[in-house]
């Protein structure tokens, strides 16, 4: 699959989108948020944050927290949603590089924000002091007419993200057959 490169003004950086199991070395220590594609049923769970609007959960990471505290902690503040510990899974990274002022012999900054596809296992109430509007579930198709910014890298990975969680985490269990 092709991800395309983009530009995301509020950030000032252009970004693209790195998929995989395992973050890249170069991610090293330049990890910045997480963004978590959680699905409960056929939905995608999509939070209202206030300062942002219709999103997927997402957010910093904070000192001392491992990436795959900071998708659960995230998702939790943001809707309420309790992730599935056995179907949840990094699937990639977006690369953020910064632009640097015109002149500037600076290095350009980069950030990396680890991408994670998970299964909610139920909602409780959204935390005191969230950021957090609430929380909604919408269908697959429908998310580009909602989501508070959307482009055709955000496309390309959200239809990544939908094909890794069928991927992952197929619907229903396997029942054996007894032979005659």
């Amino acid at each position: 699959m092709q991800f395309p490169k983009v530009y995301w003004a509020p950030w000032d950086a252009d970004v693209e989108f790195m998929p995989g199991a395992e973050l890249p070395a170069e991610s090293k220590g330049k990890i910045f948020a997480v963004i978590v594609h959680a699905f409960f049923g056929a939905n995608v769970v999509m939070a209202d944050i206030a300062d942002r609007g219709v999103c997927v959960p997402s957010g910093h990471v904070e000192p001392g927290e491992s990436v795959d505290e900071a998708a659960v902690r995230e998702t939790f503040e943001e809707t309420g949603a309790q992730l599935d510990p056995k179907r949840r899974q990094l699937i990639g990274c977006y690369r953020m590089v910064k632009r640097s002022k015109p002149g500037s012999n600076l290095p350009r900054e980069v950030f990396y924000s680890a991408c994670f596809v998970a299964e909610v296992t139920h909602f409780d109430q959204i935390p005191e002091g969230s950021e957090s509007n609430g929380y909604f579930l919408l269908a697959p198709e429908d998310i580009a007419d909602q989501y508070f910014m959307w482009d055709d890298l955000l496309a390309a990975a959200f239809e990544f993200a939908y094909s890794e969680r069928l991927r992952l985490f197929p619907f229903g269990e396997k029942l054996a057959v007894e032979q005659p």
